[in-house]
């Protein structure tokens, strides 16, 4: 009986192995499907360590699709697991999980709050990875609130942390950060360095949403550089990422990404209101709250830029409102 017992949920463990491997990989459905198929296995023989994991894993993959609510619902579910079991690491990455969510959401006093609690306890299990993602996640809040020289330290020990572990990719998230950090300070070359390091890494993984989100924020990079064809390819290669995982929310980030290449070229065309008003709409169609503001503040500059002063002024004036919900 006992290795009747064993044998499903080892099967579920090799099924959520494979979830994990594609957790970031170009194919979000193929993971989802594993993960059913894990806790198809694992629900019916009550709660588990690996039951926890495979909920909160579920969970990223549909959190990364811009599917906020289901993964909130899915990281609390793993919570509870963790808590019935006293699954301490589970319960640590369960917290750094809900605060992603909240911070996607525009929620930033939540999101300090699950981060503060799951650094507390990463600290207390000695946990060198969910530590250095606590202090990753921090330091994009601490830049976020515009605390820049805090959300360096941040980013850099989380940097070391990973490294040290050769967790290479989780550094590649942190390099992606440092890099958009940069690229706002204005120190290119140090961005380009930076971004350059966090694509070869995403490449090396197989990262493939990554990848997009990397070449999204190079595309960035090379506006601000003034190489326009550079940046339009950038964006190219970031909406093809988009397309193979069918993901509405890095869709719109990459359409915004165009659309800055389009205004660098000619600040009053049009075509810029035509994309921006795309993005926004596949940006609906999922949570992401900091994404809709960045595209509504700029879509009223591209109005405004294009003499429609008062849809400039309404695009600034829902941006405001989108950011207090």
């Amino acid at each position: 009986m006992k290795f009747e017992r064993e044998a499903p949920l080892e099967d579920a463990r090799a099924l959520a192995r494979e979830a994990l491997g594609g957790l970031r990989g170009g194919d979000p459905d193929r993971a989802i499907d594993a993960c059913d198929h894990a806790l198809g296995l694992l629900l019916p023989a009550g709660p588990s360590d690996a039951l926890a994991d495979v909920l909160r894993w579920k969970g990223s993959v549909l959190r990364d699709r811009g599917g906020y609510s289901a993964a909130a619902e899915l990281y609390a579910q793993s919570l509870a697991v963790s808590d019935s079991l006293g699954y301490q690491p589970g319960r640590a990455h369960a917290l750094n999980c809900l605060g992603t969510v909240a911070h996607f959401r525009g929620d930033l006093p939540a999101a300090e709050r699950w981060y503060g609690e799951g650094a507390r306890l990463a600290h207390r299990l000695a946990d060198r990875r969910l530590s250095g993602m606590v202090q990753q996640n921090l330091g994009v809040l601490a830049d976020i609130q515009g605390r820049t020289d805090e959300a360096i330290a941040h980013f850099r020990l989380a940097l070391v942390a990973f490294e040290q572990e050769e967790q290479f990719d989780a550094a590649l998230w942190v390099l992606n950060n440092l890099g958009v950090l940069y690229t706002r300070e204005g120190a290119t070359a140090r961005a380009k360095d930076t971004l350059d390091r966090a694509r070869a890494l995403a490449n090396q993984l197989g990262d493939v949403a990554s990848e997009g989100i990397v070449e999204e924020n190079r595309s960035s990079l090379f506006v601000a550089l003034g190489q326009l064809d550079e940046a339009e390819m950038a964006a190219t290669r970031a909406y093809g990422v988009a397309e193979q995982r069918r993901d509405n929310t890095r869709r719109a980030g990459a359409l915004r990404a165009f659309s800055r290449v389009t205004r660098a070229r000619d600040p009053k065309s049009t075509q810029a209101i035509v994309v921006l008003d795309r993005a926004l709409a596949l940006a609906e169609l999922s949570e992401d709250v900091l994404l809709r503001v960045e595209l509504l503040t700029d879509l009223g500059d591209a109005c405004r830029d294009c003499g429609e002063p008062a849809r400039g002024r309404e695009s600034w004036r829902c941006a405001l409102e989108v950011r207090r919900l």
